[in-house]
């Protein structure tokens, strides 16, 4: 039989869909094979492994943690060597049980009992030492191991090739280990196999590798380590075996199942009303996850349990707890027996479950009212007053009870400076439990259901609005609610990683949430709101209570009353953050909403009434928006969300550059206590750094979203995202057409970034300029500037518009363009959209009134628009040379190369080149006239001088500044600077002028 034919069930399926039996992780597909999900390196080399075993004999052990698939391996094995006419031998292990010794033998052995081709004194020997008890000739276990070994030989040579295949191998007695090895070790040159599966030494991986390890006794074996599905995998698998699950449900199922296959397929969904408190599991998970954990001392379970409600405490805190559970001291021996199980690991300060799921394993069954002991026992233990210890202790307790729940409600706030906002949810929910009166609960439930949906849990969003109908609420509070139910919303802002869930938001309003809920894609800005509103769905009949028909729609702000009070007015604004995304494109809604906004003038300058007026108004209201940003020297009293807030209200108005202020302190921020949260704000960074024009700062920012959202923290959608914004950056700065895109990556992009069609429509319009096709570009750009749902992001491009209708001699018809866009926008045209404008009409200005153009466009502050000012510098020095003016033409032309060397379009560098050539320059870069300096150092200072060398080195900006202690901004500056100096137009220019120019004897060169 060919080799490759050989075991051929073993042959994984490529693409092939998940098992669909709950029984086994596992399934046959219509030719028979065995499909697995994300298992295919695993069944090559187990189809490997038996060809070698049948030519020459082989051991092969596979470790893995429980539930992850080791048995399901072991059977495909089996079935595969059945199907290719092997004989098959079988045992197990018994989890949580005493085995009798040689019992693990016995199950091998006996089905060859009655065989004719072996010595019968040495099978009734090794029968009755393995029936019977008797002592084994010699008196010792070599003699029992060599004639096992010589008894299995003997099979797999009397017959087919044999495999033997071991399942729990580590849960054998102990004399059944010892011969299982001695005989792994002795195979070679027989057709036997011999395939046990176990689980690792440790239950922690390996801190190398991330893979499990082998027993003691199994070390030196060849292995097949099982590690965990990664999160695609994950998906897959949870998708295809539990397909009606919701989007939260799966992402906490996927967190805690942490890629064990068991564990994805067994975890019982979260319950919102489970009361206690409790890590959930199931009596299959429990069984192979913590099968001893009943038999445990009375002490270690007490420890188990406490550490399982609370996993973040300290040894002694958690000993403390136990000991005042189970009312007698303990010590830091009763964590033995756990370690021993496998169940946990001390790592020296926290007592640390092996997997996620093994902590709802081990109390899995408990009684509720033990489990409320142990949180009372927690509470006592806690600091007092922390938000830890008022959790644990509304959690013993029972019925209702005022004081509590005040205290839980005030603490809230407590949690979310903490960067703790799941747990604030937690917090107002047990509020609105505990509250006797129908209006404390319902406002408790409605600032948890805000609360929820800023983070993106829609489940609890709907389920605590739902709750907090139930109770009176106010005109407004109950248009919130009604929202809440009936508007649904898709990905977009930071979501949490795991089932800790971390944001941050610290003071701004109880519950008060940021707007986050983005727009479709025909909005309004170079970035969207972090979390996308993709419409209001059919208003659900549960959600509203009787006699609602006539009750006002809650996303028409012209159905909405005046706010009275203060509770009222958080209701305004938390119904508008929530709605806003949904009423944009809808004029009259959106006239309505701005209306209702201007009605409430006192909170002109919270985050959310901002990012509302901007979201549905982006250029309109520019002027007002921008006008209520606070000051930097007052963003240290914001939460982060509301800082983020503001960035994205001001790249609305199209203010880019004051973005980017603000997304920057929410770097800052979120490095220091929201990690995971990184690659959304680095995202809408990397956006501020496109619309100033900085290509290059856009594509680092871009770069690091990819790495973190791909590798850290597993965010798929922002990920896409960024690498579509990287493919446009890099068409930008080459002039070069962007690379295909596929429909799952735009689909994915588009959770992160509901306009990013917009965005790639302009960008990809706005490269054909860089790389010079302005014939194709001209009417691209103008219909975007036209088209409404595209013009706020097609005004960033609008310079590059004018440039391209200056090519293709179509300035009149672009300044008529200016001119319809000027008079629809209004006084409220922000600064920086107001520079745009007069940057291009500069750019478009004919031979008479050019000079007065670029002396009005010369006296704005272009410091921080680099993209504007280069532009502007190549018009003007195109002006020049056509006006015979050389030498200020070269002047203004190097200028105009270095202004474009630091954004890094190097498309443009040929064509300046040739401009400079026209001017008169030679090949070499040196203009006519007076030679250049002998030196360097009569050129520039000694800082210049190394900077122009590690750029000449090739490094970038970002690179030399790291070097140096200085920001790359900075660096751009320098060079900018330096290339009119030295007379390049770009770095390639540098290493060869410096040859020129070093002196030998520069000190500073050093």
């Amino acid at each position: 039989m060919n080799a490759q034919d050989r075991f051929s069930s073993l042959t994984p399926v490529e693409n092939g869909q998940p098992a669909p039996a709950l029984t086994s992780f596992h399934h046959r597909t219509g030719s028979g094979d065995l499909g697995f999900v994300g298992r295919a390196a695993e069944l090559r080399a187990l189809r490997d492994f038996l060809i070698e075993a049948t030519d020459r004999g082989a051991a092969l052990v596979v470790p893995g943690q429980a539930g992850a698939g080791k048995s399901a391996l072991l059977e495909a094995a089996v079935q595969a060597a059945r199907a290719d006419g092997m004989r098959v031998l079988r045992c197990s292990g018994i989890r949580g049980g005493n085995p009798p010794d040689l019992s693990g033998l016995l199950q091998i052995i006996w089905p060859v009992r009655g065989a004719t081709d072996l010595d019968a004194a040495d099978l009734d020997a090794l029968f009755g030492v393995l029936v019977d008890g008797a002592p084994a000739p010699g008196g010792g276990h070599s003699w029992l191991a060599f004639t096992v070994r010589e008894v299995l030989t003997a099979v797999s040579h009397a017959g087919p090739p044999l495999l033997v295949a071991v399942d729990d191998w580590d849960a054998l007695d102990e004399p059944s280990r010892q011969v299982l090895t001695f005989v792994a070790r002795r195979i070679q040159g027989h057709p036997l196999a011999l395939l046990m599966t176990t689980r690792p030494h440790s239950p922690l991986p390996h801190p190398a590798t991330g893979l499990p390890t082998l027993p003691d006794p199994a070390t030196g074996l060849p292995a097949l380590p099982l590690g965990p599905l990664s999160p695609a995998e994950s998906a897959l698998l949870l998708a295809s075996r539990r397909p009606h699950l919701g989007a939260e449900t799966a992402r906490e199922l996927l967190a805690t199942a942490a890629g064990n296959p068991l564990a994805l397929l067994e975890l019982p969904a979260p319950s919102e009303d489970a009361r206690p408190a409790m890590p959930a599991s199931s009596d299959r998970l429990a069984a192979a996850m913590a099968p001893g954990a009943a038999g445990l001392p009375a002490g270690t379970r007490d420890l188990l349990l406490v550490a399982a409600l609370h996993p973040e405490a300290d040894l002694p805190l958690l000993l403390a707890a136990a000991s005042r559970l189970g009312g007698a001291e303990l010590d830091f021996a009763v964590l033995d027996p756990a370690e021993r199980a496998g169940l946990v690991a001390f790592d020296g300060l926290r007592a640390r479950f092996g997997h996620p799921a093994t902590a709802g394993a081990v109390v899995h069954g408990t009684d509720p009212r033990r489990c409320r002991a142990a949180h009372a026992a927690l509470s006592a233990v806690l600091p007092p007053g922390s938000v830890r210890m008022l959790w644990h202790r509304s959690q013993a307790v029972e019925g209702h009870d005022p004081e509590l729940a005040a205290r839980l409600e005030a603490m809230h706030g407590d949690a979310l400076e903490q960067y703790e906002p799941a747990m604030a949810v937690r917090l107002l929910r047990r509020a609105a439990d505990l509250h006797p009166s129908p209006a404390d609960r319902g406002r408790c439930a409605l600032r948890a259901a805000q609360l929820a949906q800023l983070l993106g849990l829609e489940r609890m969003t709907r389920t605590l609005a739902h709750r907090a109908l139930r109770h009176p609420l106010g005109p407004l509070g109950t248009l919130c609610a009604r929202a809440l139910t009936v508007i649904e919303h898709a990905d977009g802002q930071p979501r949490p990683t795991s089932v800790n869930v971390r944001a941050a938001a610290p003071r701004e309003a109880s519950g008060a949430a940021s707007g986050e809920a983005a727009t479709p894609p025909d909005r309004s800005a170079l970035t969207d709101p972090a979390p996308d509103a993709s419409g209001p769905a059919a208003p659900d009949p549960a959600s509203v209570g009787p006699g609602s028909a006539a009750a006002p729609d809650p996303t028409d702000p012209a159905c909405w009353p005046t706010p009275v009070g203060v509770d009222e007015q958080e209701n305004a604004l938390e119904l508008a953050r929530i709605t806003a995304p949904v009423l944009v494109g809808d004029d009259r809604r959106c006239d309505a909403l701005l209306a209702f906004l201007d009605g409430m003038p006192e909170r002109a300058h919270d985050s959310r009434w901002l990012h509302a007026m901007a979201m549905v108004r982006p250029l309109d209201r520019a002027g007002t928006v921008l006008a209520g940003m606070p000051a930097d020297r007052h963003l240290t009293d914001l939460p982060v969300r509301a800082i983020e807030r503001l960035g994205q209200a001001a790249m609305f108005a199209g203010d880019p550059v004051r973005a980017m202020d603000l997304f920057r302190q929410a770097e800052r921020r979120r490095f220091h206590a929201l990690p995971d949260q990184l690659p959304w704000t680095l995202l809408r960074q990397g956006l501020a750094h496109l619309g100033m024009g900085s290509w290059a700062q856009a594509e680092h920012a871009f770069r690091r979203c990819t790495k973190l959202a791909d590798s850290a923290y597993r965010q798929d959608h922002h990920a896409a995202a960024a690498r579509l914004l990287l493919d446009v950056v890099r068409a930008l700065r080459t002039g070069t057409p962007a690379g295909p895109r596929s429909a799952r990556e735009l689909a994915a992009a588009r959770r992160s970034m509901p306009a990013i069609d917009s965005v790639l429509a302009v960008c990809t319009a706005w490269a054909l300029v860089e790389g010079g096709d302005h014939t194709s570009a001209f009417p691209a750009l103008s219909s975007l500037l036209d088209a409404p749902h595209t013009r706020s992001i097609a005004l960033f491009a609008l310079v590059a518009f004018a440039e391209a209708a200056k090519a293709e001699q179509a300035s009149p018809e672009a300044l008529a363009m200016l001119d319809r866009l000027e008079t629809e926008l209004g006084e409220q045209r922000p600064p920086a959209v107001a520079l745009r404008f007069t940057v291009a009409r500069a750019v478009l200005a004919d031979e008479h009134d050019a000079q007065e153009m670029f002396k009005r466009a010369f006296s704005e502050d272009l410091t921080r628009w680099p993209y504007l000012e280069a532009p502007l510098r190549l018009a003007e020095g195109r002006w020049l040379r056509l006006r015979r003016q050389f030498a200020d033409a070269q002047a203004t032309l190097r200028q105009a190369a270095a202004a474009f060397t630091m954004l890094g379009a190097e498309a443009r560098a040929p064509r300046i080149a040739a401009e400079l050539r026209a001017s008169g320059e030679r090949a070499d870069g040196a203009a006519p006239g007076p030679s250049r300096p002998a030196a360097a150092r009569d050129l520039l200072s000694a800082r210049e001088l190394r900077i122009a060398e590690l750029a000449a080195r090739g490094l970038s900006n970002r690179e030399i500044g790291e070097q140096l202690g200085l920001a790359p901004r900075t660096i751009g500056a320098y060079l900018y600077r330096i290339f009119p100096r030295l007379g390049v137009t770009s770095r390639a220019q540098l290493a060869e002028i410096l040859r020129d120019l070093i002196g030998p004897a520069d000190p500073r060169t050093t």
